[in-house]
């Protein structure tokens, strides 16, 4: 994006703005606190609020070590691609399988036609955003890695899968700039 660009969306950034990937490291408690909702011994708004309290953390540690734009951390998902296939139509999850290392996550499964149910990361954004002057850059996983870590039931090919998927995140990213984002990075290789 181009300065004159960024100019006109109201973004007053630096030369060579710096920014973080987009995922910090979960606290200990809310590593617990996942567990414990995973076994219905806490209730959603109860980790919810341990998500908002550790995004705060993270929102103040990069303000205080001077990034130039902010991201909320990711503290309210589990996995890149999980967060999105639990809330798109057309998916199921899988059992567990190995991403790398010791890091195993529950696969999705393409199970049907892919749908964009509304807003996904549109109020985890406005809340980080809420915290902090800086602007925040809005967070999605993009089409092809959702695809390539999923299994595909559906589609005729991995092609279909991908462009359907585009058009569904898409409206993802749509939604954020609607908000009020004025920068969002899609994750991909």
């Amino acid at each position: 994006m181009n300065r004159e660009k960024l100019d006109g969306l109201g973004l007053d950034l630096p030369l060579l703005p710096t920014t973080a990937v987009g995922s910090y490291p979960k606290p200990d408690y809310l590593v617990r606190a996942r567990a414990e909702f995973s076994k219905k011994q806490i209730s959603r708004s109860e980790l919810e609020a341990l998500e908002r309290k550790a995004t705060e953390f993270w929102m103040t540690f990069q303000e205080e070590i001077g990034l130039d734009v902010l991201v909320d951390g990711e503290m309210y998902r589990g996995d890149m691609v999980a967060y999105f296939a639990e809330a798109f139509h057309g998916f199921e999850l899988g059992g567990f399988v190995r991403s790398y290392g010791n890091r195993y996550y529950r696969k999705p499964i393409i199970v049907g036609k892919v749908g964009w149910p509304g807003p996904i990361t549109t109020s985890w954004w406005k809340f980080a955003q809420s915290l902090i002057a800086k602007p925040v850059k809005g967070m999605v996983t993009g089409p092809y890695t959702m695809m390539d870590w999923s299994f595909n039931d559906y589609y005729p090919d991995r092609n279909s899968a991908c462009l359907a998927l585009g058009g569904e995140i898409r409206n993802v990213v749509v939604g954020l700039f609607e908000a009020g984002g004025g920068i969002v990075q899609v994750d991909e290789p």
